[in-house]
């Protein structure tokens, strides 16, 4: 499927969570430690659980709780997301086009990171996820 979500590393230790909010389908998730399950909510901090799952022990190590997670199987394509006024850092990019790095393409040109190879993350996204 194309156009899916893939949250990049400007997203690390910012979780502004704009995109949950956005989000029709709530594929959006946020990593809870005590509970150890991702989570996504009706509306960002609402505290109303709509999905969890369980992660995948070693993905989510890399980054616990310091960023958000799409659940690729989830997401419709929608581009909510990933418009430009919705991630205050750009970390949302379309599958297709998460830099590798090569570029300095004006997609996300809110990203601190653009040039940055982002590639890790699509298929980190994939294996964040266990069940």
């Amino acid at each position: 499927m194309s156009g899916l979500a893939i949250i990049t590393e400007a997203c690390i230790d910012t979780k502004d969570r704009a995109c949950v909010d956005v989000c029709p389908v709530q594929c959006i998730y946020e990593f809870d430690p005590e509970t150890n399950t991702l989570f996504s909510e009706v509306e960002a901090g609402d505290g109303i659980i709509e999905n969890s799952h369980q992660p995948n022990p070693a993905a989510i190590a890399i980054f616990g709780d310091s960023t958000l997670y799409v659940n690729v199987d989830e997401c419709t394509s929608c581009t909510a997301c990933y418009q430009p006024d919705v991630c205050p850092v750009g970390a949302i990019y379309v599958e297709e086009d998460v830099p590798d790095g090569s570029t300095k393409a004006k997609y996300n040109a809110n990203d601190p990171l653009k040039g940055h190879d982002h590639t890790f993350f699509i298929q980190h996204t994939r294996e964040v996820f266990a069940d």
